[in-house]
């Protein structure tokens, strides 16, 4: 109550490797980067499919 309160720090920070034209680029490339989906997950089903047919296969034909 006698004492004064203690304020709170201002927090000033210039960058120094800073370049407005990269950092636009970085943004439009980051946006554009996630409209496309991985190429990846669409392979995964089909080697799944054909595991799963050949296993069938062997399976029939070992039981004739």
């Amino acid at each position: 109550m006698f004492m004064r309160k203690p304020q709170n720090r201002r927090f000033e920070y210039t960058p120094r490797y800073y370049d407005p034209s990269k950092d636009e680029a970085e943004r439009r490339r980051r946006r554009f980067r996630f409209e496309r989906p991985p190429r990846r997950k669409g392979h995964r089903p089909f080697i799944i499919l054909i595991i799963m047919f050949i296993l069938v296969y062997l399976l029939y034909s070992y039981l004739q």
